[in-house]
């Protein structure tokens, strides 16, 4: 009884994996039309049906060894502490997010909208609960397989290709039939994902992934593994958030730290490194016509120049270099950590320096006026195409809010329905978004604040900061942690210019889950061995 229940559990999880992780970025039902509406019902009907097979199993197995007398609803002292032994700080984060989201449903005044959240967004108390569902469901019963891997690759390398070769005026899926390419839908629509914020926020969770597979790969696979990661860099470079950008450096940030614990790790990184200069290089000298959002193509016209050949060239002569002399000497100069706490002190200084630039800025005119442009140093009503004033209102806003909202929220995406109906926010909007309505905050950790309140925001939070820390804590034994470890990184910095939607948020969760299942299924086999010596 024990091994069938087993197996169905690990059936189940599996199969919840294959469909959110592989399928529904890929569904479409009627092309763009719609495309949020769709993907929300894929995924809550997804979510419902295995997370109920999952409950039913689990209570057919409780009934079951209730009768053979394997388990009592009477615990010792012991028992009881060997019980929350099982849980990480993860998990008791995921489990306090979904009890202050249910406590920020039951005291919202909107409980209409924030059960099945804001149309369009469908973040709601269900997406909540389905989110953290998933994660202990595929964090307690996948079971790592092959097959699974390989299909989660290949969507994910699909979807990439997809958007780069939407960028340079294919439609392999006639998903722009009818457009002309000047059409606003024509330049900000990418892939299977729909929106570029969207597809932004699926990319900086799988774009980590992809370069992982390159970075660890073995062999002959690491050939299609480096060109779905050059893919997915080029599809990360090209889709039009900015937010993008500030994602991909943040992977490539924690790629770096993880890897300057080995030499061997460290070449591996520069080969990664060496495929932004690569891409950058390749397009000037193939003079590829783009179709890109009209914010972007002056842009992306200063940025393509030949000046990369000689980042290219110096990375591709250091790479040659480095591994000659390591193959010789045999001498790890990484492993006594010193360059790393080298690097972690270099990164603290260039931070404090980056924040007093920012704070003077703020202060003085002159010294943004020494950089060159106020654009990005300069905090106004006008920075990140308006979300200097959104933010500020938002702000104000939440301050102004009695003591239980401050605690539990307005609701679980009830953004529009509070600032709309209360504050009267009034943000101005021109070009296509006239008459659009901010569904949300531009920047999930505010928007969690306002929605979900403090405790809610401390609870989400602590789930992505104690899951970067225990997988970091837990990658020197298991590699596979470096691949969480970018996906939280990437999509933490790209979540302060965006926000939370029913693509990438249960991606990341899928991510955080399979990584934990990762780290207890080592804790198990430490603790197995533990045991018989």
């Amino acid at each position: 009884m024990e091994t069938k229940y087993a197996g169905f559990q690990k059936m189940v999880a599996s199969a919840y994996l294959l469909l959110i992780f592989a399928a529904l970025p890929l569904y479409m039902k009627d092309g763009f039309y719609m495309l949020a509406d769709a993907k929300y019902l894929f995924f809550r009907s997804v979510s419902l049906i295995f997370l109920l097979l999952w409950l039913a199993g689990a209570a057919v197995r409780g009934i079951y060894r209730r009768r053979h007398g394997r388990c009592s609803l009477r615990k010792k002292p012991g028992e009881w502490s060997e019980i929350w032994g099982m849980y990480s700080g993860t998990d008791v984060f995921a489990i306090c997010f979904a009890v202050f989201s249910m406590l920020s449903y039951l005291f919202s005044a909107y409980k209409d909208t924030a059960l099945i959240g804001f149309s369009g967004w469908y973040m709601g108390l269900l997406t909540q609960l389905f989110l953290v569902g998933g994660y202990f469901l595929v964090s307690r019963w996948y079971e790592r397989e092959k097959m699974i891997s390989g299909i989660v690759w290949l969507s994910m390398s699909a979807v990439c290709l997809l958007g780069v070769l939407n960028r340079i005026g294919y439609d392999p899926l006639g998903t722009f039939e009818g457009m002309n390419w000047w059409e606003w839908n024509r330049r900000n629509l990418l892939s299977t994902v729909g929106n570029i914020n969207w597809y932004c926020g699926y990319l900086a969770v799988t774009v980590p992934l992809l370069l992982y597979c390159f970075w660890a790969g073995e062999g002959w696979k690491r050939i299609p593994a480096w060109a779905a990661a050059f893919v997915g860099i080029g599809a990360i470079f090209l889709q039009g958030s900015s937010s993008g950008y500030i994602a991909m450096g943040a992977m490539y940030v924690v790629l770096l730290l993880a890897s300057l614990k080995d030499m061997r790790a460290f070449l591996r990184f520069l080969e990664t490194a060496v495929l932004v200069p690569l891409l950058c290089f390749l397009m000037w000298l193939t003079r590829l016509h783009l179709i890109l959002t009209y914010d972007m193509e002056e842009t992306i016209e200063k940025v393509i120049t030949p000046v990369w050949g000689i980042p290219l060239g110096i990375l591709g002569a250091g790479i040659v270099a480095l591994r000659m002399i390591y193959r010789r000497t045999g001498r790890n100069w990484l492993e006594n950590g010193r360059v790393l706490k080298g690097v972690l002190v270099l990164g603290v200084v260039l931070v404090l320096a980056g924040v007093l630039v920012l704070a003077g800025c703020q202060v003085s005119d002159s010294v943004w006026h020494f950089f060159g442009s106020s654009g990005f140093l300069r905090f106004d009503a006008e920075w990140g195409s308006m979300r200097g004033k959104l933010w500020t209102a938002v702000w104000n806003g939440f301050c102004r809010t009695d003591f239980v909202r401050k605690l539990y929220g307005v609701g679980p995406d009830c953004f529009a329905r509070y600032f709309y109906e209360v504050e009267m926010i009034d943000i101005e909007t021109t070009g296509k978004w006239m008459e659009a309505v901010y569904a949300n905050a531009h920047n999930e950790w505010l928007n969690m604040l306002v929605n979900e309140g403090i405790l809610g925001l401390m609870a989400y939070l602590g789930f992505f900061l104690s899951a970067f820390r225990r997988f970091w804590k837990n990658s020197r034994e298991n590699r596979r942690m470096m691949a969480g470890m970018m996906a939280v990184g990437a999509y933490v910095a790209n979540q302060f210019f965006s926000f939370g939607q029913v693509v990438s948020t249960p991606l990341i969760f899928l991510v955080i889950a399979v990584c934990e299942n990762e780290c207890r299924r080592k804790e198990t086999e430490k603790g197995n061995q533990d045991g018989r010596e």
